[in-house]
């Protein structure tokens, strides 16, 4: 790798000159500007910025930590996130947990020592303790779409409880009486909000909460869905609606349904959180929640090159609004 030493070296000029050039310093002769820049592109040069990062403390770059980017719903929050730090000249790097704790962790290690200037966090983790790192090392974050359990910081999300809420009481008046709900683990504070709604739904409606109807997994993903929607299915209360926590959940759902012969909408319906990346393929299928994830990596960037920069260092909870987007699944 070619060094500042080298480019000086072949210039015939001092390191400090050419740390001049390169910063753009105004008292530097034309003719010697000229051939520094000459030789710092032909050789390719690239500045040295953990160096740098020592005197300003800043490496213009901010991670963030999802949970699965497979999914739309996360791979939309860290493109509008990454292009909004871009705007402000930051770089993104992030980290994907594949729902793993100690993932997330060494995430969060890593990153403190690659010496970033902020984090968007959608954490895993449930225990305070995850953060303190951060706080320990001055390091402004932000929480989006899950919470920490405790926790006072910034956080971007929706009313989780109220959208399932809205959603369960849209399959009541669709004349649905036997609701059933595949979520996962409640420690999660997503799901745990998303299960409050859905009993709170069903008392105000006066419809029985059945056991066998509520089913709460670990990880929200396909098998964890196929697989807890055939143990409900297993019990002689076949349910005419199900409400699912996450749209991968629901993909496993849909699949232990067909495999047990049974027909979406005609014999059970499904409503669920979030969207998919069908739309390109074939028309969206299933009744959705449909969370604001591309405004809330704006927003939740927006929060942290604030705190960044010096400015507001509130401790801010922003909650958005989401739509209910009414398909053939229900």
């Amino acid at each position: 790798m070619v060094t500042i030493y080298d480019i000086a070296k072949k210039a015939g000029v001092s390191i400090t000159t050419v740390s001049r050039v390169i910063n753009n310093h105004p008292y530097v002769k034309d003719k010697t500007r000229a051939k520094v820049k000459k030789l710092l592109k032909a050789t390719g040069y690239v500045p040295n910025s953990n160096a740098s990062s020592l005197v300003s403390k800043k490496t213009n770059t901010i991670a963030v930590i999802l949970p699965d980017i497979t999914n739309i719903f996360f791979a939309k929050i860290l493109r509008s996130a990454e292009e909004r730090a871009n705007s402000k000249n930051f770089t993104v790097i992030y980290g994907n947990t594949n729902e793993d704790f100690q993932r997330e962790k060494n995430y969060i290690k890593t990153f403190i020592e690659k010496r970033i200037d902020g984090l968007l966090l959608d954490p895993i983790a449930t225990d305070i303790s995850i953060i303190q790192p951060l706080e320990q090392n001055n390091i402004p974050f932000v929480l989006i779409d899950r919470e920490i359990k405790g926790s006072q910081k910034s956080h971007v999300g929706i009313h989780n409880e109220k959208e399932a809420i809205r959603i369960v009481n849209y399959l009541i008046k669709k004349g649905k009486k036997n609701i059933a709900l595949i979520s996962a683990s409640e420690e999660l504070s997503v799901y745990k909000d998303r299960k409050k709604g859905y009993i709170k739904a069903l008392k105000g409606s006066g419809l029985e909460l059945k056991k066998d109807h509520l089913k709460i997994g670990t990880k929200p993903i396909k098998a964890v869905g196929y697989n807890l929607t055939k143990e409900m299915l297993k019990s002689s209360a076949v349910p005419d609606a199900i409400f699912v926590a996450n749209n991968f959940l629901a993909i496993g759902v849909y699949n232990a349904l067909q495999d047990l012969d049974f027909k979406v909408p005609a014999d059970i319906a499904i409503a669920c959180f979030d969207d998919f990346a069908t739309e390109s393929i074939i028309p969206p299928f299933f009744t959705s929640i449909i969370q604001p994830a591309s405004k809330m990596g704006t927003v939740a960037m927006e929060l942290l090159l604030n705190k960044i920069e010096g400015g507001d260092s509130n401790r801010k909870k922003i909650y958005l609004k989401s739509k209910l987007s009414v398909r053939r699944s229900t």
